[in-house]
């Protein structure tokens, strides 16, 4: 190909293109071209050396929305007729109309596009990737860069031998006509008349330019992260625990039934290290399944009460049955029926109540040695506190009683109206760090009872001995929610929007103030089931110290999360990076908010009921091996409940499974 290639004549363009055509054959709506003359203008180019052979440039169709395709050669000599304005497209703009592209000055175009500032001279293209340089198809995977040029020329020649020099090793093979595209709309180029190797050189390079920028945008190209959507690991700093099994591997085979020491030191044995394993299965009988049974532990005896049949509020009978788990299997202390007025299926927090030889449930009174059932006088009302041989019933909307008892006989000592009363209150009420259904405060002469209430109103507490209403005081401009926590000796009231804690004694008297600021923050107490005072709650809200419980557990870092377990015994703090196979459940602010932790009174195991709220499993931690248990059975009851140090029972549809340390 020589210099005189450039200037095609007329005849030229008349030529059948191998990309006009399909299967052989021109196109119907192909145009026919007007002929041009030569530009005015022009000067004769210098000469220069001869062009190598150029491949085929692949189809610009797509591009085009369906125009009709160009050749190589179209592309190489329509590049005098671009506008030096267009070459250079310092940024992308808005596509232009094919208004815009054709001035009504069909020599316009001609007469600007090889006028520089220095005379005649081709418009310069640094800033115009080569289309080599774009995921075309039939593109080669790899591109050479193109030497920056001194004029069009140079450029298209530079374009050229890149293309070549990658397909150098390839077998020349004919030019093939594109495949049929029924699909493919094209457009009647009969209506533009004027120079129509410009309209497509300029779209071209137009759309050309568009389509790579948006393929190689950054913000196409991969996806973002943000911290606070972030998973992080910890599989870095513990490589070898990225499984969950259900005790620690090489323990020989466990023997059914319970061998361990039947106490409850109110903290876990160090034995769960080794893992979860089942002691004992107990199968309840279908009736008492049929609707979810209550299940309560005093010392170590179990005791479960539900509707023995029917379903209404009268004429139905309550059925209980105790067993004795202190031996390798549960052994069977007594199975009473009685009459109630109740329903077992709905009830209040507590479920039961307890003194030293009865239960209270609804309005039975069962004696605890024999498992006998006596009528009580309180009917349908639910007994919520008992404290100095008073029993405290109440009844939606808004009425308690007080009741006492001797020589058998029941008196009503008094009859107080309250606030509105709702059934689940306590549960969501609390901050959680007294043992769950703690509803008095001892005082003597003051002893009060915690109404259950909505976070709605102000907190209302009644004299158990009088049955005085007294309306705990809250800061001043409070929000709509007030925290209550029922202490050995008051009451701890935390303002969730002034964030501003109020110390209580058992009559309601304001003893102090304290901030509140970081209460959201502070770490997960080990629940024990041992009661604080209202000074320990205070200083655990103000210092992170549970003088109370065994300790403390909170998850610190801000990428690799550990599990930080703070001994209230010696003040003495362990780290454990999180087991690999829970790290995916962590979040980058390493958020820990589980249902219940209890820790071991050296630190090297934890127990977390639903670790964080996109994982509800439970889990035995060995922090000193970076270990974590459990197992389908753990995570099936929906009620669990702490008989020993090292039994755990939970209550499922079929019955109550007991769980034992793996090496016990």
């Amino acid at each position: 190909m020589s210099n005189d290639d450039l200037h095609r004549s007329p005849d030229d363009e008349a030529q059948s293109r191998p990309s006009d055509v399909r299967d052989g054959k021109p196109f119907a709506d192909t145009p026919v071209f007007p002929e041009f003359g030569d530009l005015p203008g022009f000067t004769p180019l210098p000469e220069l050396a001869p062009l190598p052979e150029l491949a085929p440039l692949p189809d610009f169709s797509d591009f085009l929305n369906g125009t009709a395709p160009i050749t190589a050669d179209e592309a190489v000599a329509g590049q005098a007729d671009i506008d030096p304005g267009v070459a250079s497209l310092p940024e992308l703009a808005p596509l232009p109309t094919v208004s815009e592209l054709l001035p009504d000055s069909a020599s316009s175009l001609g007469d600007e596009a090889v006028q520089g500032e220095g005379g005649n001279k081709w418009p310069q293209v640094e800033d115009i990737p080569t289309v080599a340089s774009l995921p075309l198809p039939d593109a080669t995977p790899e591109v050479e860069a193109a030497p920056t040029p001194t004029d069009t020329v140079s450029a298209a020649v530079a374009t050229a031998s890149s293309r070549t020099k990658s397909e150098g090793d390839r077998t020349p093979t004919a030019p093939r006509a594109p495949a049929p595209e029924p699909s493919r709309t094209w457009v009647d180029m009969t209506a533009v008349k004027r120079k129509p190797s410009v309209v497509m050189i300029v779209l071209g390079c137009i759309l050309a330019l568009n389509v790579a920028v948006s393929l190689f945008s950054p913000s196409r190209s991969g996806s973002s992260s943000t911290p606070s959507s972030r998973q992080t690991s910890s599989h870095s700093a513990a490589p070898a625990n990225s499984e969950v099994r259900e005790h620690a591997a090489n323990l020989p085979t466990r023997a059914p039934g319970y061998r361990g020491s039947a106490t409850n030191t109110h903290s876990i044995s160090p034995q769960w290290s080794s893992g979860v394993a089942t002691a004992w299965t107990l199968e309840l009988p279908p009736e008492m399944t049929r609707l979810t049974p209550h299940m309560f532990v005093d010392g170590q005896v179990l005791y479960i009460a539900a509707t023995a049949r029917g379903t209404g509020q009268s004429g139905s009978t309550l059925r209980v049955v105790a067993y004795d788990l202190s031996g390798e299997e549960p052994a069977l202390l007594w199975d009473t029926v009685g009459p109630t007025e109740n329903s077992a299926v709905v009830t209040y927090e507590p479920a039961f109540l307890s003194n030293e030889t009865q239960l209270f449930f609804h309005d039975v009174v069962v004696d605890k040695a024999t498992g006998e059932h006596t009528q009580a006088p309180w009917g349908i009302e639910i007994p919520l506190a008992q404290a100095d041989n008073i029993v405290v019933t109440c009844t939606p909307p808004s009425t308690c009683n007080g009741w006492t008892q001797a020589s058998g006989e029941w008196t009503n000592l008094w009859a107080t109206t309250t606030i509105a009363q709702s059934s689940y209150a306590s549960r969501y009420r609390g901050l959680g760090y007294a043992p769950t259904g703690t509803t008095v405060s001892h005082g003597g002469a003051f002893t009060s009872f915690l109404v259950p209430s909505s976070l709605q109103v102000p907190p209302q507490i009644i004299n158990i001995h009088t049955g005085e209403t007294s309306t705990l005081p809250i800061p001043d401009q409070s929000g709509l929610g007030q925290y209550v926590e029922v202490a050995t000796d008051g009451f701890i009231v935390v303002d969730a929007s002034q964030q501003q804690g109020l110390l209580l004694d058992s009559s309601g008297a304001l003893q102090s103030t304290f901030s509140a600021a970081g209460y959201r923050r502070l770490p997960t107490v080990s629940r024990d089931g041992t009661n604080p005072s209202t000074a320990d709650i205070k200083t655990f809200m103000t210092t992170k110290t549970a003088n109370w419980a065994t300790g403390t557990v909170g998850l610190v870092g801000e990428n690799d999360c550990s599990f930080e377990v703070t001994l209230t015994s010696d003040g003495s703090t362990h780290t454990s990076p999180v087991p690999g196979a829970l790290s995916q459940y962590m979040t980058s602010i390493c958020s820990f908010n589980p249902d219940e932790v209890r820790v071991s009174a050296d630190g090297s195991v934890l127990y977390a009921d639903t670790l964080t709220y996109q994982d509800d499993k439970r889990y035995f931690i060995d922090t000193a091996n970076g270990l974590a248990y459990t197992s389908n059975l753990l995570n099936l009851p929906k009620q669990t409940m702490w008989v020993f140090d090292d039994m755990l029972i939970g209550m499922s549809a079929t019955g109550i499974t007991a769980f034992v340390p793996a090496s016990s």
